[in-house]
This record gives C-alpha cells, structure tokens and sequence, in this order.
C-alpha cells in the first residue's frame, strides 16, 4: 500500500500545518450562505488542498461533488457538468459541496470559454464552492477578483521533521541522519514527496549516491550528455537539483528551470551540434516520457515516479552519446527568441482591446483575429483616420503600425524574389 494513502489524514486533527489557512476555511463553510464568495485555495502540491476539502465535507456532512477543472476545462463541459450542480438538490437530502480541483490547469493551449463561465457563476453561488490552484499567476486573475483567497504554505522544516520520525517510529524503521536530512531537503514542505521518499528509503530504492550532495541542473546535464557510462549518468541524474513535474501546468521560471524534462527539451532543440535525425529521436522520447509523467499525476499514480529516472536514462542514452549537447536554458538561440519576446510585450496593449471589442480569449485574439485585423488595416486608404475611430491609446497605435511595417516589408521581400 502506498504510504501516501496509509497516512492520508482522516480527521481534521490529523492535518499538519497551515492551521491558520484551515480555519478560515471551517469559519467560511459554517457562517455559509447563498451569494457569499466563493473560496480558492492557493498552494503548492502535496500541502493537503484536496485532502482538506474531503475531510471537511465528511465532518460537515456535506454531499461533496468533485471536479478536476483541468480535465473539463471548456465552457460547454463545464457548464454540462457543473449547472446541474447549483440547480439540482443533491440525492440524497444533504447540503451539496462543489471542488473544482487545478483551475490553473484550465488554460493550456487555447482559450476555450472556461475561465469565463466559471467567472459568472462564481459571483451568485448557491453552493459553497471551493476552488483549488497550484500557483497564483495570470491565468486564474479573474477568479481571484471573484474569490476569497486562502493560501496554503510548504509545510514548515520543523513539522515535516516531526512527521518524519513520527512515521519512522510506526514503521519501526532506522534512518541515519543524512538519510533523514536528504528526505527533508527533496520534500521541500511537500507531504507527499515526504512520504514517497520514505518509502524508497524503507524499500532501498534511493541508492547511497543519492545522499550525497545535489548538482545544479545545468551541471548535471552537461556532465550526463559528456559522461561515459549508463551507470554514471543514472548517477548524475539522480543527484541532480531537478524533478519532474506535471506537464499541464506551467510554472514560476524557477520551478520551470529545475524541472528535467524541459531542461533537456531546451538543450535539445537549442543544440547545433545534433544533426536532424538524432535531434527528432531524442524529442520523440522526451513527448513519449511527458506523456507518461502527465498520466501518472492525472491518475495520482505516485510510485511509478520511481522508476522513471531509470527508464529516462535507459531510452536516452544511447542516442545521445557523443552529440555534443550542452545545456541551455531557453528553447531558443538568444537571438532568435529577443524579438519574439519584444513582439510579445509590444502587442499586449493591442490584444487586450481587440479581446474586449470581439469578446474573445487572449491567446484566441492573438492568434485568429489580430492577423486579419492588421490584414485589413495595412488594405486601407486612410489608416490614420480609422485609427482615429478606433480611439485607439498611443501604445495601441504603435503596435498597429509596426505590424503593419512587417506585413509590408515581408510583401516587398516576396515582390523582389519573384522578379529576381
């Protein structure tokens, strides 16, 4: 059995830490009534978001309905699933509960409509509803405003500590020091990693070169694509300052750095030492291996974890012998990926008015509707009078114009070459 689930905490008294968090939640479920804002729990995973919610609709006797909103991200499935919620009773006469578990999971590669609907429903409830996020960035803005936002923290060193020989002592298990020290540095205040890591121990799946101190990622891999033997580069791999995260949520640019898989996709593709060949090798197993991490955190399947640094180095390397790769941290040559970023920040004030003017998504705008928009007004006689109209701000305008400056430009380069 894991030990994740052997020690899930069953009563309220059993969680560790963030006591202060929980409590506003317990006042907020009791003092509940109809329109009042609904609750978004902010926090890393493995502090027990989920495992609060469970416990607190068991004790309350709520009926809780759980959703994972990053599996039914789109306006039309969420709203199949979640309005019979606020409008039906639940079965069985009890008061409902509704979570909505990884919201930051809702936008990945294109706007669908459900940032929107849960937007609207949230401001009238008739549920207490409970929202879950891994990180507080830009993507769930909007449901923060409609929200009240309660943050749960990395469990402190201290009570990760006591957990730890707590559980040690149930399991009648004998940890050196070091060991311990290791556990408590790779948990980072993460109770699940805390567990699965004790596990490994109990079950000598943590070799004794993993006690020894971390490599930074870039270190690692530069040292894994120049190393000579599989066994060292396992070695490498497993000393490394880097973890594999869940593919479908992005993160700081730090957790990002330090997650593996992507620093050996921006080595990959950023290389010009591979020839084309190697190059869509290696990337096909990089996607076959994110599809497989991205199941196991769908499926919560935390002990295949384990064996992944064995089968990445397995599939790995061989083709990377003698390749020539270095790390990079960027997916892009430096100077390649500057004028996309500068493009990038150019456009946001344009895109921000063009998806209010055409009630779309950011990223939808930005793709489908500014090419003809930009189309269009390079075709027109008077642009500065439609500008004009358009009552555009001064920073708007720019971006208009130099969009513009590269249709023309690009139209030029094609008129030249077919008449050279």
């Amino acid at each position: 059995m894991m030990w994740t689930e052997k020690y899930r905490p069953l009563r309220l008294d059993n969680f560790v830490g963030n006591l202060e968090a929980r409590s506003h939640i317990v006042k907020w479920l009791n003092t509940w009534v109809n329109g009042k804002k609904p609750l978004l729990i902010i926090g890393p995973p493995g502090v027990g978001k989920t495992s609060f919610v469970h416990i607190l609709s068991t004790d309350y006797d709520f009926d809780l309905i759980e959703m994972n909103a990053s599996d039914s991200r789109t306006r039309d499935m969420l709203e199949s699933r979640v309005l019979p919620v606020l409008n039906n009773a639940s079965l069985y006469g009890k008061r409902m509960l509704l979570f909505l578990d990884e919201v930051d999971g809702i936008y990945r590669r294109q706007d669908t409509g459900g940032i929107e609907f849960l937007t609207r429903i949230l401001k009238e409830p008739t549920v207490p509803i409970v929202l879950a996020s891994n990180s507080r960035n830009a993507r769930i803005k909007e449901l923060t405003k409609n929200c009240r936002v309660i943050e749960f923290h990395p469990i402190p060193l201290s009570l990760s500590e006591k957990l730890l020989d707590q559980i040690i002592s149930k399991e009648g298990l004998t940890l050196s020091v070091p060991e311990k020290d290791l556990i408590l540095k790779r948990s980072h205040g993460d109770i699940r990693s805390l567990l699965n890591l004790l596990q490994s121990a109990n079950a000598q799946y943590m070799s004794d070169n993993e006690y020894n101190s971390e490599i930074d990622i870039g270190s690692a891999i530069n040292a894994f694509f120049a190393d000579a033997t599989i066994e060292n580069a396992k070695d490498i791999l497993a000393r490394s300052d880097s973890h594999y995260v869940d593919p479908r949520f992005g993160l700081s640019p730090e957790d990002r750095r330090r997650d593996i898989l992507y620093a050996f996709f921006t080595s990959v593709v950023s290389s010009r030492t591979l020839d084309m060949n190697t190059r869509a090798i290696l990337l096909e197993i990089l996607s076959s291996i994110d599809i497989w991490i991205g199941r196991i955190f769908q499926n919560r399947n935390w002990r295949l974890l384990r064996y992944l640094d064995e089968i990445f180095v397995n599939r790995i390397y061989d083709v990377s012998r003698h390749s020539g790769i270095n790390y990079s941290q960027y997916s892009f040559l430096w100077p390649t990926i500057m004028p996309v970023i500068t493009r990038s920040q150019g456009l946001k004030p344009l895109l921000s008015f063009l998806s209010i003017e055409t009630h779309s998504g950011y990223s939808t705008c930005g793709s489908l509707t500014l090419p003809y928009f930009i189309s269009i007004l390079s075709n027109h006689d008077n642009l500065d009078q439609v500008l004009t109209l358009l009552d555009l701000d001064q920073k708007q305008v720019s971006a208009i114009k130099k969009e513009i400056d590269v249709i023309l430009k690009r139209m030029s380069r094609t008129h030249i070459r077919l008449h050279s």
